[in-house]
């Protein structure tokens, strides 16, 4: 939960209980650090991380990345951080205004979100936990808010500013006629890897029978050990262990974060099969659960199935159908289905390798033709991808490149006015708690 973005404190006694042992855990566990420090305001991991699940979520391709990718990212956004605090300050100083009503209403909704995810007396518990009142709670969310309007305030100026023309666009498509520009526009359309539809049902029937002894009075833990076929968790009678958002398979999170303490799903089809989920408990920001899962397996056949449905979707895109339209109505990535397939806009020089061999050779407004992305770890699923080239993009980037060089000059102009210290690559003494995305700092 977001409220342990404001958690200040480097070291805490953390006091926990180890599910699957059922001890207590008395030993000093750091929960939180300043990974960078602007004048006198800091960033904290906690914070950094936040912006990094949203990223991924946004982008919504996080299973693409690796290690390396991932810490790449997570530096590039510190230094985004680090920059909008320093735009910030300048936006202070030249004491630029903003809307104190839209604050407020801002500050009630974020307040609303955060009680509304639990319960009253875990709200209650958290607050004592890490030592805030909800007057202090607000008070640095209203700080938070503040700044991102004054962030978008500066930022909307100088976008304000930028008067794109026809004559632009123009020059835009002819310079980069046979080679990509800086920043790459891209759309995707998605289609999930599942077995025939004869092997799914076989196993929902089984799981359906598992439902039926659990109606029945047995035990979860019982049942997980006789059905499920995760050889990983099955032994321990399906425990998955404490988990936050981003950690597992989102269909499987997107349910189990839905869960009530002691419910028990229905069966979720995940890239893996059916899943029966039992949510145990609820902390900050994780939950902890069981699972009885029922494999199905995927075939070479159910892959060449799945390239020939999207081969016919690029095919009727070629042939003048609106590939955003297509998106919409077929892709099964839900956060760019919603926005017409847009996925991001990628640096040129910094698209994931990944990527780069399946753009390779194409130009604006060219499609790719089916590909999976099984070396970075998704099995989930096939695209095609489209270089957006439509007008309204186009002057999009045009827009955005003139405004980011007039937002950069604005912050370097006053980088030397401020202190600014970035402690990413600093380890603690400690071993952290894993942050959101399951890794250590």
């Amino acid at each position: 939960m977001k409220i342990l973005l404001f958690i200040f404190m480097a070291m805490i006694s953390h006091t926990g209980v180890d599910a699957s042992r059922g001890t207590r855990n008395t030993r000093p566990e750091l929960i939180d650090r300043i990974v960078a420090v602007v004048d006198n305001e800091i960033i904290l991991w906690s914070e950094l991380n936040y912006r990094m699940r949203f990223e991924l979520e946004w982008r919504g391709h996080s299973a693409y990345h690796t290690e390396d990718m991932l810490d790449s990212l997570r530096a590039s956004i510190l230094q985004e951080m680090i920059d909008e605090q320093v735009l910030v300050l300048r936006a202070q100083a030249e004491d630029v205004q903003i809307d104190q009503t839209q604050v407020e209403e801002m500050l009630a909704e974020q307040v609303r979100r955060v009680r509304g995810s639990s319960s009253h007396a875990d709200y209650e518990s958290m607050l004592q936990r890490v030592g805030l009142t909800e007057r202090q709670i607000k008070a640095r969310y209203r700080k938070e808010i503040q700044h991102r309007l004054l962030y978008q305030q500066m930022y909307a100026q100088q976008a304000h500013r930028q008067h794109i023309t026809r004559p632009m666009v123009e020059a835009f498509r002819e310079e980069h006629r046979d080679r990509l520009p800086e920043q790459v526009s891209l759309s995707h359309i998605q289609l999930r890897l599942r077995p025939a539809a004869d092997r799914l049902e076989h196993k929902l029937a089984e799981l359906h029978e598992v439902q039926r002894r659990l109606e029945a009075g047995e035990d979860f833990s019982d049942l997980a050990r006789e059905y499920s076929d995760d050889r990983g968790t099955a032994s321990a009678g399906g425990y998955l262990g404490c988990f936050s958002r981003g950690q597992l398979v989102p269909g499987f999170e997107a349910v189990a974060f839905q869960l009530q303490p002691g419910e028990i799903s229905e069966p979720v089809l995940t890239q893996h099969g059916y899943h029966l989920i039992l949510l145990h408990e609820r902390r900050e920001d994780q939950i902890c659960a069981s699972h009885i899962l029922k494999i199905a397996r995927i075939t070479d056949a159910d892959r060449e199935r799945l390239v020939q449905e999207l081969e016919r979707l690029r095919q009727r895109a070629l042939d003048g159908e609106d590939f955003a339209q297509l998106a919409r109505g077929y892709s099964e990535q839900a956060t760019t289905a919603m926005r017409g397939g847009l996925w991001d806009v990628f640096a040129r020089d910094e698209l994931p390798a990944v990527l780069q061999r399946h753009l390779r050779g194409h130009n604006l407004g060219d499609i790719t033709k089916p590909f999976f992305l099984h070396e970075a770890g998704d099995f989930s699923g096939a695209h095609i991808v489209k270089i957006n080239d439509d007008q309204a993009t186009i002057q999009s980037l045009i827009r955005e490149a003139r405004t980011a060089a007039a937002i950069r000059s604005l912050i370097e102009e006053y980088r030397d006015k401020v202190h600014i210290e970035n402690r990413l690559d600093y380890r603690p003494i400690h071993a952290p708690a894993h942050d959101a995305l399951g890794r250590l700092p």
